[in-house]
């Protein structure tokens, strides 16, 4: 008998995004929760609810997909990634999964959005963008960009460090993509996140030797190399037009 396929219904509520998931969460769907919660990443939300009231489950293992993208939130873009009204037996499997140690659970999605429950959603403290044209000022314009909002959120000692990784972040849009590109840096309590948005075709090989229209973006590896050495986790998210690369920083 074929599962009943995972549905997932997005609502922005101003700064956060809702996703309401029916049908069944197992291993054959969890990639299209997956999918469903990177799109909604690529809008930088403060945070994500994950609305359960009506989302079934076959495997617990398959519950295991939660946590990873909660991880992935707040390491880009520093998004908060929430559960909210689960039934009594997901409830359970959250709890015997240990999910709801690593991922808060709220009694409702309005207890959710409102950090409710002695359980205070964290929220970015500071975020910034600017749309830069794909021209050799680009990488300027970017680390200044970076460097005043180091300053201005207290975070200069991490601001050589930054201006370099977004430098090399551009510097590949420019050399492989050639589109105009979105610079967003973002501050939380812990972490600084840096990210660029493209609308080239490709994406960046997180492991191993690029192939195919991967070598696009290869470069030599030094690049990517050198934001992998100098940040606590960078990685790619793809994009209905393009993707999004990003890096954090401790602060």
């Amino acid at each position: 008998m074929r599962a009943e396929a995972l549905q997932a219904r997005v609502e922005r509520r101003g700064d956060a995004t809702v996703v309401r998931l029916g049908g069944v969460l197992d291993i054959a769907s969890s990639p299209s929760l997956r999918s469903a919660v990177l799109a909604c990443l690529a809008a930088e939300p403060a945070m994500i609810v994950l609305d359960v009231a009506e989302l079934r489950h076959d495997d617990d293992i398959a519950l295991t997909v939660l946590p990873a993208l909660a991880q992935h939130a707040a390491a880009w873009p520093g998004s908060a990634m929430t559960l909210a009204a689960a039934p009594p037996q997901l409830a359970s499997a959250l709890d015997r999964m240990a999910v709801a140690r690593l991922v808060p659970v709220f009694p409702t999605t309005d207890a959710a959005l409102a950090g409710r429950a002695g359980q205070p959603a964290p929220a970015a403290s500071g975020r910034v963008r600017a749309t830069l044209a794909p021209l050799l000022d680009a990488t300027a314009a970017a680390r200044h960009l970076v460097g005043r909002a180091c300053t201005r959120w207290g975070a200069d000692h991490v601001r050589d460090v930054a201006e370099l990784v977004v430098t090399e972040l551009v510097s590949n849009v420019l050399r492989h993509a050639g589109t105009e590109m979105e610079v967003a840096v973002a501050r939380d309590r812990r972490l600084l996140h840096i990210s660029v948005r493209d609308r080239g075709p490709g994406m960046p090989r997180l492991g191993g030797q690029p192939r195919g229209e991967d070598a696009m973006l290869a470069e030599d590896g030094r690049g990517l190399l050198v934001v992998g050495a100098l940040t606590q986790a960078w990685g790619c998210t793809p994009v209905p037009d393009g993707k999004v690369v990003w890096a954090t920083l401790h602060l």
